[in-house]
């Protein structure tokens, strides 16, 4: 049977109140445990369910296993898919027998939530604790630094594990985009900052931009420079301190780039077929929300199939036609009360690829934080690859 894990806690915080207590009641109940001294216990698995000695018994969430497996050089996704009883269980203490596997683990710990015994994460015994009390002070101490034109407010904060997201928007810089169409009119954007901590894993800071489309209150994440938007919980705290003022004025002196990316993508028409056109582009579409693809073609009853004899050129100009027409289905498919409705209405020209972006981001607030937060990420890095490469959509 497949190894069972408790599913990871996740909420929305709407108050930073709300996130106060949360982090209050999430590290109130975190202890860290070394792995070695609870296999000297002679803890194993058992019944593909707990760890432990029998006397003591705990469970793993989804990420304190995905987390093992990493350490262990196994396949976690492989372990779910197994069938016959016991088995993921012998397979696990099989490997937690051998000698180089308990050497490699004597320098990690396990953390813990006391409330219900269950393993959340992995550490090494030399992580120092960077907590989200922490990041919440730090952000606070720059956002209130910031000159009063550049004032952030805080808007909305999500809890998942241990890991702390925390969104901020601007009171007075907004980014606009042109709508095209009978009535005109600006399509205003709010821009800000996104903050992330975990507590566990090899953890690091995360800043990166976050985009409010104020017509229909979506959301977007979009990824920072990679030389400055992560700081690792590593070094002494002066350093880390200076680490995270260099990521962060930096982050903050780019802001004002979005507002390139969004007059890039009001300007640019929906064509499914431009959108197409490179293979690696609509993998990235259809990944955005998973299983898209096939759920467009079993709900439109679409599906390629190669003749045996087609040259490579032949069967890409059928994937070509097949994916572009998947595309155009996204809006219809998936766009909500907001998002859906641009692509039909008469008051508009011509959809832009900011209105299709805008159908996953939408979409990401049916779902439960952390697939939502997932959705909006996937969704700004595709928003993002397209305005650097527009010349290529043309």
């Amino acid at each position: 049977m497949p190894f069972h894990t408790e599913s990871i806690t996740q909420t929305r915080l709407d108050t930073m109140a709300d996130v106060s207590d949360w982090i209050s009641e999430t590290q109130r109940s975190l202890t860290r445990v070394p792995v070695d001294g609870v296999l000297e216990q002679g803890a194993t698995f058992r019944d593909d369910e707990y760890f432990g000695d029998g006397d003591e018994l705990f469970h793993f969430n989804q990420q304190g296993f995905v987390a093992l497996c990493k350490r262990l050089g196994c396949r976690q996704d492989l372990l779910y898919r197994l069938k016959m009883p016991d088995l993921p269980s012998q397979i696990l203490n099989d490997l937690l027998a051998q000698r180089d596997v308990r050497e490699s683990l004597a320098a990690d710990e396990f953390v813990m939530d006391e409330r219900t015994n269950t393993i959340i994460g992995l550490v090494s015994k030399s992580y120092v604790t960077y907590t989200n009390f922490d990041l919440l002070k730090d952000i606070n101490v720059r956002l209130d630094a910031l000159p009063k034109n550049d004032r952030l407010v805080f808007k909305e904060a999500y809890g998942i594990n241990t890991e702390l997201t925390v969104r901020f928007v601007s009171e007075h810089k907004h980014e606009s985009v042109k709508l095209k169409g009978n009535r005109g009119g600006d399509d205003l954007s709010k821009i800000g900052l996104e903050f992330a901590n975990s507590m566990v894993g090899t953890s690091s800071v995360r800043l990166n931009y976050y985009l409010l489309r104020m017509l229909c209150s979506n959301g977007m994440m979009v990824t920072a420079s990679e030389s400055v938007n992560r700081v690792f919980h590593a070094g002494r705290a002066d350093s880390f301190q200076k680490r995270m003022d260099r990521s962060f004025n930096e982050v903050v002196r780019n802001l004002d780039g979005l507002h390139a990316m969004l007059t890039t993508l009001g300007e640019m028409t929906f064509e499914p077929d431009l959108l197409a056109f490179d293979k690696a582009v609509s993998d990235q579409i259809f990944g955005i929300i998973p299983s898209s693809k096939k759920d467009l073609c079993d709900e439109h009853h679409v599906s390629l199939r190669y003749p045996t004899d087609a040259s490579a050129a032949e069967r890409e100009k059928m994937r070509k036609e097949h994916d572009a027409k998947l595309i155009g289905l996204i809006p219809t498919s998936f766009g909500g009360g907001h998002s859906g409705r641009v692509f039909t209405t008469q008051l508009r020209e011509s959809a832009t690829v900011f209105d299709f972006v805008n159908v996953f981001t939408e979409y990401a607030k049916t779902q439960l934080p952390a697939p939502k937060l997932e959705i909006e990420e996937k969704a700004g890095t595709l928003a993002k690859y397209i305005a650097n490469n527009a010349k290529k959509f043309c």
